[in-house]
């Protein structure tokens, strides 16, 4: 059957925490999403990925620590709105490319993290998280293992998996044209099989494997998944031909999940979509202007990851905030603050989109828009 998502988001969990004690400034929030892009490098090449630019960059534990100090460089002074005394817990976000070809550095904040809350006696000891997404290639690596079991119950992990094997390799694949999918699923086998916590998973819907989509989902349930999450990427203009495939797929995956004999959460029945939003709620749905942070391998600050030259290339200039030293200091970089604040739904909305019957539960990306 169809059922409602078990396990609730790390922010949501902290704003059941904290809400009712903690009164919240505009643009300020309790738990703060710090993105540490470890390397631009990859161990694959899929055929989606939206960072179409990479390089072979990895970042130093010199810039790894600058950029830990800060945040609780900005914690002490309790000033601005991004970090302050109200910010209750801190969740640490390792990319790539492909993240775990620098785990020393992903290990090494981590530790100096707690370090830290330690030697200060910090709040944020109890209440912060490591997040990271695999493509799985270099899951069995012994400094792998070794960080996840030293984090273990710290750390949100992910593999991410396309469903069967001929589905998967159809986007997934190395550089030399073989698929990755063997070594995504033994990876995901293996976590299930020697972790407390069942890995996730997140199923990516393309043009490509939009027809395929009930195989994937029942690729999942047959493997035990009980949480299946999927999204659809950004970087294609999607037709109403494939909007009225994609219908009739989750029609027949309805009928599917309700067969069941036990529960299954799909994030695409999600129970807040496919209805209007009220005219009168006008936030942004996407932290990527200003309530997140990246820091690039070299140091370098940006509202998200979208805003970096690995994933914007040519097609734009970066849109940079500062850097593993300080953020929003400058006059440029406070002006490029104040623009940030200003984006709500209404501005980056057509009317057709406002007034969507359908709005809410739609996701929408700022960076792409920009």
């Amino acid at each position: 059957m169809i059922c409602v998502k078990k396990f609730i988001q790390y922010q949501d969990y902290i704003s059941r925490l904290y809400s009712f004690d903690v009164k919240l400034d505009e643009h300020e929030v309790l738990t703060r999403d710090i993105t540490f892009q470890v390397t631009d490098d990859c161990t694959a090449c899929c055929t989606y990925c939206y960072q179409g630019h990479k390089g072979h960059r990895m970042m130093t534990k010199d810039v790894a620590k600058r950029g830990v100090d800060l945040l609780f460089d900005m914690y002490d002074k309790n000033e601005g709105t991004f970090i302050n005394h109200k910010t209750k817990a801190i969740i640490l976000d390792f990319i790539g490319g492909e993240p775990l070809m620098n785990i020393d550095i992903i290990d090494y904040v981590c530790t100096y993290f707690m370090e830290k809350c330690i030697e200060k006696n910090h709040p944020w000891l109890y209440t912060w998280k490591a997040s990271m997404i695999s493509n799985g290639s270099l899951y069995f690596d012994p400094k792998v293992q070794a960080f996840l079991k030293k984090f273990r119950g710290f750390v949100s992990f992910s593999i991410t998996l396309d469903g069967p094997e001929e589905i998967h390799n159809s986007c997934r694949i190395y550089p030399d044209g073989h698929g990755n999918f063997d070594d995504a699923y033994a990876a995901m086998k293996h976590f299930n099989t020697h972790y407390y916590e069942q890995l996730g998973t997140k199923v990516t819907i393309a043009p490509e494997n939009l027809h395929n989509l009930n195989r994937i989902v029942k690729f999942f349930v047959d493997e035990g998944m009980e949480e299946i999450n999927a999204n659809t990427i950004f970087e294609i203009e999607w037709t109403d031909e494939q909007a009225k495939e994609f219908y009739y797929e989750l029609k027949k995956m309805a009928d599917y999940l309700l067969s069941l004999d036990h529960d299954v959460y799909v994030s695409l029945f999600r129970d807040d979509m496919f209805k209007p939003m009220l005219e009168d709620n006008n936030k942004n749905y996407c932290g990527g202007t200003g309530s997140m942070l990246a820091f690039d391998p070299d140091g370098v600050a940006y509202p998200c990851l979208r805003y970096m030259e690995s994933s914007l290339g040519d097609d734009a200039p970066p849109i940079i905030i500062g850097s593993v030293d300080g953020i929003f200091e400058t006059d440029e970089h406070k002006e490029i603050k104040r623009c940030l604040d200003c984006i709500t739904r209404r501005s980056q909305s057509t009317d057709e989109c406002f007034n969507c019957p359908i709005a809410d539960g739609c996701g929408w990306c700022s960076a792409w828009n920009y």
